[in-house]
């Protein structure tokens, strides 16, 4: 999956000055665009099994409206992300221990 963005990082190395031909911008693009749709075709089935419910969903649509939205840093959102299944969790716990007592 990866292996296409890692390709851009020598190519441009190599190519250099003539990165502005028009042949060569097309084959980087191509490469870019190739490495897109490859992470598209693995995201979608990652988020299709990892939001399975309601938290999950929330978390989704939190972050989303975060990240559209906002000028926030994506690692803030990753980390209230994380923060926000711990709790979620951890709740679900405490609540199966007061019903098992």
């Amino acid at each position: 999956m990866i292996t296409p963005a890692l390709l851009v990082i020598p190519l441009m190395h190599y190519l250099g000055r003539r990165a502005e031909h028009p042949r060569i911008k097309a084959v980087l693009q191509a490469v870019v665009l190739s490495s897109a749709g490859l992470m598209w075709a693995s995201a979608v089935p990652l988020a299709r099994d990892a939001v399975s419910g309601f938290v999950t969903g929330g978390i989704l649509a939190a972050g989303l409206l975060l990240m559209v939205l906002t000028e926030v840093d994506s690692l803030w959102v990753i980390f209230g992300a994380a923060l926000t299944g711990l709790a979620a969790a951890l709740g679900q716990t405490l609540l199966a221990l007061q019903i098992v007592r």
